[in-house]
């Protein structure tokens, strides 16, 4: 038998400190894939510089094949632009 007082009441632990232990555990990996960020300055000036260079050689390709496919077609040539982004978030909010 105990004798005297007990020096402390026996409590559950926190609900919220193992809920949140369990399901960060039970998440499992992330969708997606990973980026690695490079340690050195000039890596990441050598891809901007190469990202770069591959926009503006597709604008070019894209804006010589339009210029000869004008050129060569009797009836005027138009081309359609995507949507921005801008105007689909304005679209779909005033719909709902």
């Amino acid at each position: 038998m105990v004798q005297g007082k007990q020096k402390f009441q026996a409590r559950r632990p926190a609900k919220k400190a193992s809920a949140a232990t369990a399901s960060s555990a039970c998440r499992g990996p992330k969708k997606g894939g990973r980026i690695i960020a490079p340690k050195k300055a000039r890596v990441i000036q050598q891809r901007k510089l190469k990202k770069d260079l591959e926009v503006g050689i597709r604008k070019k390709i894209e804006h010589e094949v339009m210029m000869k496919a004008s050129t060569s077609l009797p009836k005027k040539l138009a081309l359609l632009k995507a949507p921005e982004k801008e105007a689909k978030k304005k679209e779909s909010g005033g719909k709902n």
